[in-house]
């Protein structure tokens, strides 16, 4: 079974300049190892030092990495003849596995934590091979694995695909603007907010709102609940600022 097509490593933060790749071939658990070790040769250290006492920072955390990965393998449709692949730019990674979301999961619904494993019987396999402890958890521990991070992970999903993309910790450091603080804030208070409350919040039209919620969820900070008229936004994670 092919798990794993390939990793890629790019230079800069799109696919301009290949650095390196990797294809991955054997059993499930052999390209799971693989893949987690390949990734962790990108996987750079940063050291701060506080006084005389020095601190490593790696550029992703070990558990957000170990359960992407885990997810991926597990979500995936197997029906599909592609497979997972793994794009490493210099501000982030992405795993993107084929099949979407199981047919009646909203990605808010994935968010809260429940779950329904497409491949049940590789979930309970996993599962007695302590590779995962808990279904509807994973998400939970990739934002977990971020709390200290001032940009969080983002879940996409469109028909036959789901990406996950962790931020460069060590590189996306890019601070909230007064605007996104004030929305921010809101959120604490209200739990969720629309583009016309965002408009009277920050006192501006409908273009500048657009852009500033566009801008909060690409960096990870909302997500967009419902459709149409219905359409909300709420904080990712109640500890995520």
């Amino acid at each position: 079974m092919q798990t794993f097509n390939q990793a890629r490593g790019f230079q800069g933060e799109d696919k301009t300049v290949f650095k390196s790749r990797k294809e991955f071939t054997g059993s499930v658990f052999n390209q799971l190892n693989d893949a987690y070790y390949t990734i962790d040769l990108h996987n750079n250290t940063k050291a701060t030092f506080n006084e005389l006492l020095r601190v490593d920072h790696r550029d992703y955390p070990f558990d957000a990495i170990r359960e992407a990965l885990l997810n991926a393998i597990i979500h995936r449709d197997y029906s599909f003849s592609g497979s997972i692949s793994i794009n490493i730019y210099s501000n982030r990674m992405e795993i993107i596995s084929l099949g979407g979301l199981v047919s009646g999961l909203s990605i808010e619904a994935v968010m809260m934590g429940a779950s329904q494993p497409r491949n049940e019987k590789l979930a309970n396999l996993f599962y007695r091979m302590k590779l995962i402890e808990s279904y509807g958890i994973g998400i939970g521990k990739i934002m977990s694995a971020y709390k200290e991070s001032d940009i969080k992970p983002i879940f996409d999903h469109a028909e036959g695909a789901f990406r996950v993309t962790l931020p460069n910790m060590n590189t996306s450091t890019k601070a909230l603007t007064e605007a996104q603080n004030k929305v921010v804030e809101h959120l604490k208070i209200q739990n969720e907010v629309a583009r016309a409350e965002i408009e009277e919040l920050l006192q501006v039209g409908l273009t500048r709102a657009n852009a500033i919620i566009k801008e909060m969820l690409e960096m990870g900070i909302i997500i967009k609940v419902g459709n149409g008229k219905n359409t909300k936004y709420v904080l990712t994670s109640n500890d995520k600022v």
